[in-house]
């Protein structure tokens, strides 16, 4: 009997008692117990409601004037457009950056250059080999005849010139012509372009010899034979090489380094040592 009282069972059983008494107090209008729910459950639980309702209140309530709201969205669309400058400004020196490393990148490899950094500013849309007018002329020191390149490789070579501006013609132009020769096995022979290999991005390297060793795969630079482009410039590799159906002579195909479709900024070699010799060496 001792454990049943101290049991879980019997302390259940007197709460639902308790329950039951406090109920009935209730219901017959007790007023001690009617002051209790009053006192100490109903009034802390409408204070709290009273409470939350004000605060829900205050937060839809504006504490600023439409004034006060116009200017300070005045402020921020102010500062948005401070923000927009400032980003533009951001990516115009970086770009900036950009191009002085690549210039410096140039001049560190080949000290013997003279170099006039320039950007592309327009492509003639009807130009089947991708040529372009670049923002530098004869106040720079621009010469026709002039290599173009970037630290990728060669371009092409200043075909017009004005003080201010000149047009480019590119190596995949068949007015091309640039004394190659093959890195590895010292073969030689002439870059030029087609309307077929320019819409591939492509070159062709002619006049091979039967007997070269060429292998797909294979570095092309520049000769420097005839002293009209520097030696050593790159050009691209070999792609493939086949047998030219007109001279039955092998033609290697070119892959550019730099892709001339598509680039924006060039330097334009306007003195080297060598220029204008003929190299008979070769």
């Amino acid at each position: 009997m001792k454990g049943f009282f101290s049991g879980k069972g019997f302390k259940v059983l007197m709460t639902i008692v308790c329950i039951f008494l406090v109920v009935a107090l209730v219901s017959a209008g007790n007023s001690s117990a009617n002051h209790f729910f009053t006192s100490f459950l109903l009034t802390p639980l409408q204070q709290v409601a009273t409470g939350g309702v004000k605060s829900a209140g205050d937060a839809l309530t504006p504490s600023k004037s439409s004034e006060e709201l116009e200017k300070e969205i005045s402020r921020l669309e102010e500062e948005n457009r401070d923000l927009s400058e400032k980003l533009v400004d951001y990516y115009d020196v970086k770009k900036q950056n950009e191009e002085l490393k690549r210039f410096y990148n140039i001049k560190s490899e080949n000290k013997d250059f003279s170099l006039v950094p320039s950007n592309v500013i327009g492509r003639d849309p009807n130009e089947n080999f991708y040529g372009f007018t670049a923002d530098k002329g004869t106040m720079d020191g621009v010469s026709i005849g002039d290599p173009v390149m970037t630290e990728n490789g060669l371009v092409g070579w200043v075909s017009e010139v004005s003080p201010r501006s000149c047009k480019v013609t590119t190596i995949l132009s068949p007015d091309t012509k640039v004394g190659a020769v093959i890195k590895k096995t010292d073969d030689g022979g002439i870059i030029s372009g087609t309307a077929v290999n320019a819409d591939e991005g492509t070159v062709l390297m002619k006049n091979l010899t039967a007997q070269n060793s060429a292998e797909k795969g294979d570095i092309v630079v520049t000769s420097g034979f005839g002293g009209v482009y520097p030696k050593n410039i790159k050009i691209g590799k070999i792609r493939s090489i086949a047998m030219d159906e007109y001279t039955g002579m092998p033609v290697a195909v070119i892959e550019p380094y730099e892709e001339i479709q598509t680039v924006s900024s060039v330097v334009i070699v306007i003195d080297f040592d060598g220029k204008g010799e003929v190299d008979n060496s070769r």
